[in-house]
């Protein structure tokens, strides 16, 4: 009886024999031997012997049982292989799901060590595992993991490939996401050409790969599998289409309306900003005087190409400061509201504060007495409400979205800013056809744009749709494929989250094997013990 309740206990040891369990010190101890008579198969050509040479003791840590660590004091056989062309002579025999070549620790409880690193890494892994009644080193936890095989990899067709950050601006790397599974598949710490390709070559049969604009992976794709159809990401042109929409709206600053109220004007520059501003603007300035390029002064002052171009095209320092505006206020967003309901004949200021309390309004009914008792005299003649101070952000972020999207006044605001400005209003025409492109799926589309966009006038758009001309196999593909990389982007910002977790100390290889690991525990939708069956399999092949 002891026995049967020993085996639905401990299922492990179901194949060898068990003489005693005892607890000493806390521990507990459990002696056993592997039954006699039974033929093994050599760990060296396979053929089964059962001639023993003699036995010896192994200590084999076991998963903790009622609050108790467990050892396995287990001994083994070793046998004589009877084939004379084997390279061994003498093997020693191994229990499935309890012994590993060369490891004190039971397949279980390895598979646990591997779970907890994979998810937590060194530090914080040692500290659970002593909750889990194991002791073990962060370091000998990361190399557990590390010894980890990685799980098999299907046969790649469709691929999205992109870069993320060793260290922002100075040290980038690059992820290869199986697009299909939607799991990573590699890594490595550049973003050069050659090992893009050198790694596509390895791995050919792809048929899509998904790319952002980089020049580098256009050119490492076409090296590397020129058989391969290459998709722009539809993320990364639209977020190139924002940042020269942004460019234009700057450029007509001018023509957003100024506002109305002192209390919603920009604040001047002015702080510990502004004195930094004024200090990069003047060093940058000075350097291009004597003669230095973008990219030198921007390792001189540990700054970023992106921002030493900014600076070294602005005339002034006052163009490159942030300039925020004020807030508008907690009744701000419901200003409109209040100025048509009050148009409408309604004057009962308790009535109207329901009525913006309904719609979100978090403020008191006094608030907009307040309000209402101030503007009264503009109430009555029927004038607008004080125009919000809109950023050029803002004013971007208006215009790129759908006009469903757009509440009553952010409508008005946009019809009235199209109606002063010509080049603002081919720019809403030019946005609304590039989004059509995309919700129509016709590439033809796509080019009778690119024309437009040449023909416009807009500096930033003609200089947009010179890029997209360069790429046309690229972008044609992105507007009739359904494929994207989105799920690279997903990707990595689960690696920057494992990253963080390491402080961002975790070299690429550790990185690595963490993103691919944790992706598959994470796919995975079987029960614990399954879960990760192919790194019990795996650990037992272990040579």
């Amino acid at each position: 009886m002891r026995e049967v309740e020993l085996d639905l206990l401990l299922p492990q040891l179901a194949a060898v024999e068990v003489e005693e369990v005892r607890d000493v010190a806390g521990v507990v101890r459990i002696t056993a031997r592997t039954r006699d008579g039974t033929a093994v198969a050599c760990s060296g050509c396979g053929r089964s012997s059962d001639w023993v040479h003699s036995r010896y003791v192994r200590h084999v840590a076991d998963e903790a049982v009622g609050g108790r660590p467990v050892t396995v004091e287990l001994s083994v056989r070793r046998l004589y292989c009877e084939n004379p062309n084997c390279p061994k002579t003498t093997f020693a025999e191994q229990v499935d799901g309890l012994t590993v070549r060369y490891q004190r620790r039971s397949t279980g409880l390895q598979a646990i060590v591997v779970a907890v690193a994979t998810a937590l890494a060194g530090k914080a892994g040692s500290r659970l595992l002593l909750h889990l009644h194991h002791t073990l080193s962060w370091a000998s936890l990361l190399t557990c993991l590390m010894k980890t095989p990685d799980p098999p990899t299907p046969k790649l067709r469709v691929v999205a490939v992109d870069d993320f950050a060793l260290r922002r601006g100075r040290r980038y790397a690059t992820l290869m996401i199986d697009a299909e599974s939607r799991l990573p598949v590699d890594a490595w710490d550049t973003r050069d050409t050659n090992p893009t390709s050198a790694w596509l070559r390895a791995h050919r049969g792809i048929e899509v790969v998904c790319r952002d604009g980089s020049a580098a992976y256009r050119s490492a794709i076409t090296a590397g599998a020129p058989q391969a159809v290459q998709v722009s990401d539809r993320f990364h042109l639209w977020q190139n289409l924002g940042r020269k929409i942004y460019e234009v709206v700057t450029a007509h600053r001018d023509c957003l309306p100024e506002p109305d109220d002192e209390t919603t004007a920009p604040r001047p520059p002015g702080g510990l900003m502004a004195a930094r501003t004024r200090r990069v603007h003047t060093t940058v300035h000075a350097l291009l005087a004597e003669g230095m390029a973008l990219r030198a002064i921007g390792r001189h002052m540990d700054l970023d190409r992106n921002v030493v171009r900014r600076h070294a095209r602005a005339a002034t320092w006052q163009e490159v400061v942030p300039v925020w505006p004020r807030r508008a206020g907690i009744l701000g967003p419901y200003q409109g509201h209040l100025h048509r309901r009050w148009a409408e004949g309604e004057h009962n200021i308790a009535a109207l504060a329901r009525e913006i309390t309904a719609r979100g309004f978090r403020g008191s009914e006094a608030t907009v007495r307040l309000y209402l008792t101030s503007h009264r005299e503009a109430l009555d003649i029927g004038l607008p409400p004080p125009a919000p101070a809109r950023s050029a952000f803002e004013v971007t972020r208006l215009l790129t979205t759908r006009p469903k999207r757009l509440d009553e006044d952010q409508r008005l605001f946009i019809k009235h800013l199209l109606e002063r400005c010509p080049e603002l209003r081919t720019l809403h025409s030019l946005v609304r056809s590039f989004r059509d492109v995309f919700d129509k799926k016709r590439t033809v589309l796509i080019d009778r744009w690119i024309t437009s966009a040449r023909q416009s006038g807009l500096a930033p758009l003609v200089r947009f749709s010179v890029s997209l001309q360069d790429d046309i196999d690229a972008v044609h593909a992105a507007v009739a494929l359904p494929y994207n990389s989105g799920v690279a982007e997903g990707r990595i910002t689960d690696l920057k989250l494992i990253k963080r977790q390491m402080a961002g100390r975790a070299g690429i290889h550790l990185l690595r094997k963490r993103v691919i690991l944790v992706a598959h525990s994470r796919r995975s939708h079987q029960p614990p013990p399954d879960d990760d069956l192919w790194l019990i399999n795996a650990y037992e092949n272990l040579v």
